[in-house]
C-alpha cells in the first residue's frame, strides 16, 4: 500500500477518535477495596472513541451485518429520536461491532487512562462532583431523564478529549472482571468470565460516577430490560492503523 494509502486508511480508522500517548498513569483508589491498590500503570499509545457509540452507528451495522440488535428495541429499531444516544448493548454485541470494524473494546487501564488523565483525578475534570458535567442520579431522579445524546455534556470532556465518560452509561471493557495484582480484595464476580464495566450511569450516585469505579456483568447480559433500567453502552479502541 501506498504511502497516501496508509495515511488514507488511518484517517478512516481514527475518525472521531482521540489518541493518548504512551506513558504511565495513576490507577485504582485506596478508597475503594476492588479499586486498590492505587498505583502506576503504563500503556502503550491508543486511539479511542470521543463518543459512546450511539444507536444510529449500531442500526447501520446491524443492517449490514445482520447482528443481533438490543432486545428492547420496539420492531427491532431504537425509540424515535434517539439515534445519537448511547447504544446500550452486551458485551458480545459490543465486540462484535468493534471487531467488525477493525477495532476492539478498550482495556480497563486504556479506559481510565482515558477518562482521567495521568494526574490522578477523581472525575474526568478534576476531584470536584459537578452534576452539570454528567447524568447521574442526582440529576435523574429529579428530571426522569435516562438517556441523552451523547455529546450532550462538553463541560464534562476528560483531559484527551474523551466525552461522556462518567454518568450516562456504563461502558464495557475488553477485560475479564478480576482482582488487581497485589489486590487482597476477593470477590464472587473475579475469575468466572464476567467483563468489567466503567463509569457508572444515570441511575447510580456520584460514588460510581468516578474515572476509577470499577463493576462487572455476563458478556451475554440480556439486553431485554434495557428499555427501562438502562444498560451499557461502549467505544471502540485501536492500538495501531494496519498496513
Amino acid at each position: 500500500m501506498s504511502v497516501s494509502g496508509v495515511d488514507r486508511q488511518q484517517k478512516d480508522l481514527t475518525s472521531g477518535m482521540v489518541y493518548v500517548p504512551e506513558g504511565s498513569f495513576i490507577m485504582g483508589d485506596d478508597r475503594f477495596p476492588r479499586e486498590s491498590p492505587k498505583r502506576q500503570e503504563w500503556t502503550a499509545g491508543f486511539w479511542i472513541d470521543r463518543f459512546l457509540v450511539t444507536n444510529a452507528e449500531y442500526l447501520r451495522f446491524a443492517e449490514a451485518t445482520g447482528a443481533e440488535r438490543p432486545a428492547h428495541w420496539i420492531d427491532g429499531c431504537f425509540p424515535d429520536g434517539q439515534d445519537n444516544h448511547p447504544a446500550e448493548v452486551s458485551w458480545t454485541m459490543a465486540d462484535q461491532y468493534a471487531r467488525h470494524h477493525g477495532k476492539r473494546l478498550p482495556t480497563e487501564a486504556e479506559w481510565e487512562k482515558a477518562a482521567r488523565g495521568v494526574d490522578g483525578r477523581i472525575f474526568p475534570w478534576g476531584d470536584t462532583f459537578d452534576a452539570d458535567r454528567c447524568l447521574t442520579w442526582e440529576t435523574s431522579a429529579i428530571t426522569g431523564v435516562h438517556s441523552e445524546p451523547v455529546d450532550a455534556r462538553p463541560l464534562g470532556v476528560s483531559p484527551f478529549g474523551c466525552e461522556q465518560m462518567v454518568g450516562l452509561c456504563e461502558e464495557w471493557c475488553s477485560d475479564e472482571y478480576s482482582g488487581y495484582e497485589h489486590s487482597h480484595h476477593s470477590s464472587v464476580g473475579y475469575g468466572v468470565g464476567m467483563r468489567v464495566l466503567r463509569g457508572g450511569s444515570w441511575i447510580f450516585p456520584m460514588t460510581h460516577a468516578r474515572a476509577s469505579y470499577r463493576c462487572f456483568e455476563e458478556p451475554d447480559l440480556d439486553t431485554s430490560g434495557y428499555g427501562q433500567l438502562g444498560g451499557p453502552g461502549f467505544r471502540c479502541a485501536l492500538t495501531e492503523v494496519p498496513s
